[in-house]
């Protein structure tokens, strides 16, 4: 049965063709939420919420066939959602650590043991998400705009801009 079918019937309250709805993406969802947040029991926790909001808010799908797009969109705003809530729990601890990280002195340090995840952590949430979607997902820019709600040309700049900025961090590591 192909997205469209099950989410007619998902609409209509059909529980297990929303649970193969669920089934076709779940590995993606969880990584996808857990580039995010770096945890494991907050990224499961992301993807019941994400599960949650999309079983009832289902019948509010105009496209069945941008599915997939639309349930990676709530994961990515619930993740975000989550680092917001998050970030205004830092402890003067976490303060000095990641002033510490991010010292002049300390960039060699940095620079050279930095993998490509520790350097996606740089990125502010809405960057990091416009990555996702399109080296992750696969999606394309007019698709990316509409998920992000912004112009095609603002996502275009933020891709070079992360590129660039992610191009020091990594070196000859990784070639972007």
């Amino acid at each position: 049965m192909d997205i469209a079918q099950l989410v007619q019937k998902a609409k209509k309250g059909d529980d297990e063709a929303f649970e193969q709805l669920i089934s076709s993406i779940r590995d993606k969802l969880y990584r996808t939420a857990y580039s995010y947040v770096r945890n494991e029991q907050d990224a499961l926790d992301i993807y019941q919420e994400t599960i949650y909001t999309a079983y009832i808010s289902i019948k509010e799908l105009k496209k069945a066939e941008s599915f997939s797009s639309w349930i990676t969109k709530i994961t990515v705003f619930k993740s975000i959602d989550f680092i917001r809530k998050e970030s205004r729990h830092f402890t003067t601890d976490d303060e000095e650590m990641f002033a510490q990280l991010i010292a002049p002195e300390k960039d060699d340090v940095l620079t050279h043991s930095m993998d490509l995840s520790e350097a996606f952590n740089f990125l502010n949430p809405f960057v990091k998400t416009i990555i996702l979607l399109r080296y992750y997902h696969d999606l394309s820019i007019k698709e990316i705009a509409t998920i992000t709600n912004c112009p095609e040309g603002t996502v275009k700049s933020h891709l070079n801009r992360a590129k660039k900025e992610l191009r020091p961090i990594l070196k000859e590591d990784y070639m972007l």
